[in-house]
């Protein structure tokens, strides 16, 4: 007998409407496209140098008693399968198109079909910005696309296969590290897995083509221009997404009896700012002020395309509201470090945007 060989990956694509896993991606075998939703995780991230957190399969039971006249335990009984523990990171950057937009071809930008069902199931959608330029921003009722969007996804892991249906995103985190890559890490909540149907042994592990993921280096984090008051650099900044996700009994929901649903969104800011002497109160200020937060936190990966290769990205929260300050330095700079600071906006879904460009 010899030892099962370790090899992972995965696919992941929208769903048409709850409940409504994606066949395409659930019948996904021999060879694994970008364009079929492949996600290529960043190696120094997750498990096995995959980007890839891989999952713990949990049995959800009801105990029963002890063996009579005893306190010997009896085998619980089995109800469902829970799925624990499943994240995904890989880089910020655009899908590697090379073309000369014209007008009415900003789709050109759209990213990656795995990584644009991510941001669908993190809660953003997408538009059409100057062209070849798309922006994501947070989805709400009323809006194109509105309701909450669920995603199918697809793992192998050696000769095994693993299909999660009805999945959200409920919490991610974008790092960006000087001298380094924007990372987004992507947290799963899987809504359903069913071990009849959607588990397999003894497959054959796909050929995997990733396409310009594999092939484009990312955009790295320097002569960044980052503004938040005032134009200066960062020495830390994380972005991150939390979703509050609620779950509900449904008796027509097969295999799990549960259904859940995004019901609430934050995006929040937390970092160590380079001070400005000619305006070093600038964060204290905005911490104590009474009045709504007017200014707005952006910054540019890489150069917007107007010809070549799309690999530009920009990150913006509007009317950033600081929820604390405390100073410190780095080497004999001044530093503001915030925590929790909050996007907002008196506008439905304007208070976040993510352009790829």
């Amino acid at each position: 007998m010899a030892d099962q060989a370790f090899t992972i990956g995965m696919a992941v694509d929208v769903q048409s409407a709850f409940g409504t896993p994606n066949s395409t991606i659930a019948a996904l075998a021999t060879n694994v496209a970008a364009t079929d939703g492949a996600v290529l995780g960043d190696k120094g991230s997750g498990d096995a140098e995959s980007g890839i957190s891989i999952p713990q399969i949990v049995p959800i039971f009801r105990e029963v008693a002890a063996v009579a006249g005893s306190y010997t335990e009896q085998a619980d009984s089995f109800q469902r399968a829970s799925v624990e523990g499943f994240s995904v990171t890989f880089p910020l950057q655009g899908n590697g198109v090379d073309a000369t937009p014209s007008a009415g071809e900003a789709s050109l930008a759209t990213a990656h079909k795995g990584i644009h069902a991510i941001l669908y199931s993190l809660g953003l959608i997408v538009a059409n910005g100057s062209a070849p330029a798309v922006e994501y921003t947070p989805r709400f009722a009323a809006s194109s696309g509105g309701g909450t969007i669920y995603s199918t996804v697809k793992i192998w892991i050696g000769d095994l296969s693993f299909v999660f249906t009805d999945c959200l995103v409920d919490t991610a985190s974008m790092v960006f590290t000087p001298g380094g890559n924007g990372l987004l890490t992507a947290n799963f909540k899987v809504g359903k897995h069913d071990p009849a149907t959607d588990f397999a042994d003894g497959v054959t592990f796909p050929t995997f083509d990733y396409g310009s993921q594999a092939s484009l280096s990312a955009p790295t984090v320097e002569g960044v221009a980052f503004t938040w008051g005032e134009v200066r650099g960062f020495e830390t900044l994380t972005v991150n997404v939390s979703n509050e996700v609620a779950e509900f009994g449904d008796s027509n929901v097969e295999s799990t009896g549960i259904r859940q649903s995004q019901t609430r969104r934050i995006f929040t800011a937390d970092g160590r700012l380079y001070l400005n002497d000619a305006d070093s109160d600038f964060e204290y200020q905005k911490t104590i002020s009474t009045a709504a937060p007017t200014e707005d936190l952006s910054f540019q990966l890489g150069t917007p395309a107007t010809t070549g290769i799309i690999n530009g990205v920009k990150i913006e929260l509007n009317n950033l509201q600081s929820k604390g300050v405390k100073y410190d330095r780095i080497g004999s700079a001044m530093v503001a470090e915030l925590s929790g600071a909050k996007a907002t906006d008196t506008s439905p879904g304007s208070e976040f945007k993510l352009t790829f460009n």
